[in-house]
């Protein structure tokens, strides 16, 4: 089985988050196709201290699988 979910061919897969290590980090495009929030909102929940935990990786934002998880589930 794949690890993860189909997307239209113009875009990277959707990630599995039963299927990744906590560790794995995601980036915004895949947060918004998991969370249904727009990319657009997860920036400006950023700016405003809201949304999931982001960790800042060479100057871009990603979001850990774990931290992903936990804030989804408090949705």
């Amino acid at each position: 089985m794949s690890s993860v979910a189909s997307a239209p061919a113009n875009r990277r897969p959707v990630p599995d988050l039963g299927r990744l290590p906590d560790d794995a980090l995601l980036d915004r495009n895949q947060v918004s196709a998991l969370s249904g929030f727009t990319v657009q909102a997860l920036k400006q929940w950023a700016v405003q201290g809201r949304g999931p935990r982001i960790t800042v990786v060479e100057g871009r934002p990603r979001y850990r699988v774990r931290d992903t998880r936990e804030w989804i589930g408090a949705v």
